[in-house]
């Protein structure tokens, strides 16, 4: 068989059985839903703020590469439309929705023990899971093409052009720890690479696409005037990069999961747990398992 939801992290028993999406082992639900919203809101206020500035004023960038000297890009209202064909917009703007949507499938659990999420088709809660995978890994490639590789310097004097570039290439990556750190989910499957290398491939021809319909470049690398070898060195680092940080993010989780059972109780050799009462409940049993500290599940 082709495809299994099996293979990419959803078992036969159902998706997150364990409300691993909207809870964590650290807060409670509603406070990990605030964190949740207000990353959202700052996301949605920063793309607001940055398209009304840009549609009256002009902004400065100086970019290289490793193989290109420094140059200048003069950014304005054309800016506004010319984002949707940049890596480091769509990506802000996915981290926006993601955010956003989480927030309310937490809120929602935090009340009602119960998410749209859970009740979504098969096909829906898949996505979601792939979702997942690219804010956690993609904002990093953002940040560290960014800082490493293109950023010229000198620091931009205007204030908007400082909040601008550490909101976009700074905070994202922040945005990306929290949602690796604080939520309970468990290690994305290895197979969920070959979602982020399908995503990158997709955004290379949407650039292209951009050059013959807009005419220019969103990244000067991808200009063929600089070298074929050139794209392609850039292609293989950039795949070979997202590849390492999937790893990471991957060993992160693994070890969020690992430090955060370090704290189970056992009693009479049977695992316990103290809810926030401070009463004890016995999660040994596999028709018992924990939401979080508030609660429990029979299954």
């Amino acid at each position: 068989m082709l495809f299994s939801y099996d293979l990419y992290g959803i078992p036969p028993s159902g998706f997150d059985p364990e409300r691993s999406f909207v809870r964590s082992h650290f807060l409670p639900p509603v406070v990990l839903a605030i964190i949740r919203a207000t990353i959202a809101l700052y996301c949605f206020t920063t793309i607001i703020v940055c398209y009304s500035w840009l549609a009256h004023n002009q902004s400065t960038t100086n970019l290289q590469d490793v193989n290109i000297s420094s140059y200048t890009i003069i950014t304005g209202s054309n800016g506004i439309g010319q984002s949707f064909s940049f890596f480091t917009y769509l990506t802000y703007w996915s981290l926006g929705f993601y955010f956003l949507f989480a927030s309310m499938h937490t809120f929602q659990y935090a009340y009602r023990r119960t998410t749209w999420l859970h009740a979504w088709p098969r096909p829906l809660q898949l996505l979601h899971s792939f979702y997942y995978s690219t804010v956690t890994c993609f904002p990093f490639l953002v940040s560290i093409v960014f800082w490493c590789t293109m950023y010229s310097g000198p620091w931009p004097e205007h204030r908007f052009e400082q909040w601008i570039n550490i909101s976009v290439h700074g905070l994202n990556s922040l945005f990306a720890i929290v949602e690796i750190v604080l939520p309970a989910t468990a290690p994305p499957p290895w197979t969920h690479i070959s979602i982020l290398l399908v995503v990158l491939s997709m955004y290379l021809g949407l650039a292209y696409l951009t050059r013959f319909t807009g005419g220019f470049y969103v990244y000067e690398w991808m200009n063929p005037a600089h070298g074929w070898v050139s794209i392609v060195v850039h292609i293989a680092c950039y795949t070979a990069g997202i590849l390492c940080i999937f790893v990471l993010v991957q060993g992160v989780i693994r070890l969020r999961n690992k430090l955060a059972a370090r704290g189970k109780e056992y009693e009479d050799g049977k695992e316990i747990i103290r809810l926030a009462d401070g009463s004890k409940v016995d999660v040994s049993s596999k028709e018992v398992y924990v939401v979080d500290t508030y609660s429990v599940r029979v299954v």
